[in-house]
């Protein structure tokens, strides 16, 4: 019998193609079926079959020698972007495939704080901030500008309870005369990583397992226990800043540093606090539990009503000032750009410079709520980027994120559109929905010889940063040393007091004792004694069941500051620091 062409109906259809076409009838993966290679390998019949018990297998785990991306290329490394000078660069196809697969997993819900409410007011300035910056609404005092502000739950999904243990968003939406400027925050000043590419890594620590759609306490002490800067939001996560009594009753952070710019192009960089002024308020643990099941709706609730009845929330705009000569790690003893630190008050006192009004809710809340989109990235001239490593790529992800779940017209849609705007004519055109002029009978090219009306005097003031090398170098000055839980030190034996130190070892312990693994609770805890020994002791002797002793937490705590850190790509050189002064080279006009 013949072996050429397809006669043998059992014959596999590659072996058929190959006979036909007179090669080689070998199966030509072999090799790649000695690993999972993310289910590449079977069609959609052959999965279903395995996954409905309909035919045996489709449980094996991952056995691939390492990591790659989606190429099959090797994965470099877990916790360092390719960076120049320590900013992201957009030529990291891991950063950007990773980030943008993450924006893309799941469909219509936000893939990050999906729970939430929000209203209308105003932004108004009581203090003229124009020898700082040239934005608008900060330079004529009792100028009121319109905002939306959204509050949310960070990992929790749209419809769980409001009163959950998790961080809360607090975004504001200005809607000035040059665009619309957003300041995306969080109810604390800080953040759980600071490189670009452990983002979704935060999020999916403490979103719900993937096998069984449980809540996952293994994978949330997991990450704080391998990613020793996680820990300083890690504290705030279980104290009892994690339970807000809703949204009123919470300060807002841009966490962030920022530039100011003033219309001479001189810049210094800002921290954003917004202080309640109806005070913070928070449930203990026990009471967020009861509100829960009580009133799941509790935080969107009390915020509805309150305006309801005619009550103004109000919080007032505090800004942290530090002069780019001081922004040196060095110096300071701490990065003025790591988003897991925060700048000393006492060094960089607040200063007062508006208010926040929210006076009017939604109309609609699918409309209004759901469809608010903000971005980073929109920032009105007067106000720009700084050496920021995370939020250098916010800038670009959360608008790819939006763009993904609104798509790109989300402009659109009421709540997003500039309409304070004194000038809107868009070079970018087309896409589904679209249903203004789009072009506006501009040509959909540019330069052109027709119509090249443009604002040069909007770009960016320019800033110097660490070095000109291109590698995934770490650039934070406390990467790897004791340094890394100065802060969240201070935190817990300065600022905390003796019953919001009980009420966080005590909210601690309660998740903490349901973590099935004890290289996990080990691994935690000596994150915890690394920032006070009291700390990890008290979880220590709370929990319940103790399966290990606690001799093992202080061995473990000799190599916590440096875990989750490759050693060649850690900070060792001076230069190995982020920088942002003023540059030596010539500038505008020169």
């Amino acid at each position: 019998m013949s072996n050429t062409g397809s006669s043998n109906p059992l014959q596999h259809p590659i072996q058929a193609v190959a006979s036909a076409m007179g090669v080689a009838g070998a199966d030509p993966r072999p090799t790649q079926r000695t690993t999972l290679f993310q289910g590449a390998n079977d069609g959609p019949a052959v999965t279903a079959a395995k996954i409905t018990g309909v035919t045996e297998g489709g449980k094996k785990k991952d056995d691939a020698p390492y990591h790659t991306n989606n190429e099959g290329i090797p994965w470099p490394d877990i916790a360092h972007s390719k960076n120049v000078g320590g900013l992201p660069l957009v030529s990291d196809t891991f950063l950007l495939q990773k980030q943008q697969t993450f924006n893309r997993s799941k469909t219509l819900e936000r893939m990050v704080h999906p729970a939430g409410s929000g209203a209308f007011g105003y932004f108004e300035c009581t203090k003229d901030m124009s020898h700082l910056t040239k934005a608008g609404l900060y330079t004529e005092v009792g100028k009121k500008t319109p905002i939306f502000i959204r509050f949310s739950t960070v990992t929790f999904g749209k419809e769980f309870p409001d009163s959950g243990r998790n961080p809360r968003g607090f975004a504001i939406k200005h809607y000035t005369e040059e665009g619309n400027y957003d300041i995306v925050g969080l109810n604390w000043p800080i953040f759980f990583c600071r490189d670009p590419i452990q983002g979704p890594d935060v999020i999916r620590s403490q979103q719900r397992n993937p096998a069984n759609f449980l809540l996952d306490y293994n994978s949330l002490f997991d990450f704080l226990a391998n990613v020793p800067e996680s820990n300083h939001a890690g504290m705030m996560f279980f104290s009892n800043h994690g339970t807000p009594k809703g949204w009123r009753y919470e300060h807002g952070y841009g966490c962030h540093t920022f530039k100011w710019v003033n219309k001479n192009g001189e810049f210094v960089y800002i921290k954003y606090h917004f202080i309640a002024d109806h005070g913070q308020k928070q449930f203990t643990w026990p009471e967020a539990i009861r509100m829960s099941g009580e009133d799941p709706d509790y935080a969107k609730r009390d915020l509805w009503q309150a305006i309801e009845r005619g009550e103004k929330i109000t919080w007032t705009a505090k800004v942290q000032i530090m002069k780019p000569e001081e922004a040196d790690p060095v110096k300071l003893g701490f990065d003025p750009f790591d988003v897991t630190k925060v700048w000393p008050r006492g060094k960089f006192p607040m200063q007062d410079f508006g208010r926040l009004v929210l006076n009017k809710n939604p109309e609609n809340y699918h409309r209004d709520v759901e469809q608010a989109a903000f971005s980073p990235g929109s920032m009105v001239p007067g106000i720009e980027d700084s050496p920021d490593m995370l939020l250098q790529f916010r800038t670009f992800f959360y608008r790819d994120a939006q763009y993904h779940r609104l798509g790109v017209n989300l402009h659109q849609v009421p709540v997003n559109c500039p309409f304070m705007s004194q000038s809107y004519s868009s070079i970018n055109f087309d896409g589904p929905l679209r249903a203004d002029a789009n072009t506006g009978g501009n040509p959909h090219y540019v330069p052109n010889s027709f119509d090249n009306r443009y604002r040069p005097d909007t770009a960016e003031a320019p800033y110097q940063v660490a070095d000109a090398v291109v590698s995934r170098q770490g650039h934070h000055y406390s990467e790897g040393t004791m340094k890394e839980y100065e802060q969240a030190r201070e935190l817990y034996t300065r600022v905390m007091s003796p019953k919001e130190r009980a009420d966080l070892h005590t909210n601690t312990a309660g998740v903490l004792k349901l973590v099935d693994y004890e290289v996990i609770q080990v691994n935690y805890l000596s994150q915890c004694h690394c920032i006070d020994n009291g700390y990890a002791k008290a979880i220590y002797d709370l929990l319940p069941e103790r399966r290990f002793d606690f001799q093992q937490v202080v061995d473990a705590s000799k190599t916590a500051m440096s875990r989750g850190k490759e050693k060649r790509f850690m900070p060792f050189a001076e230069h190995h620091r982020l920088v942002g002064g003023k540059p030596t080279l010539p500038t505008y006009g020169a």
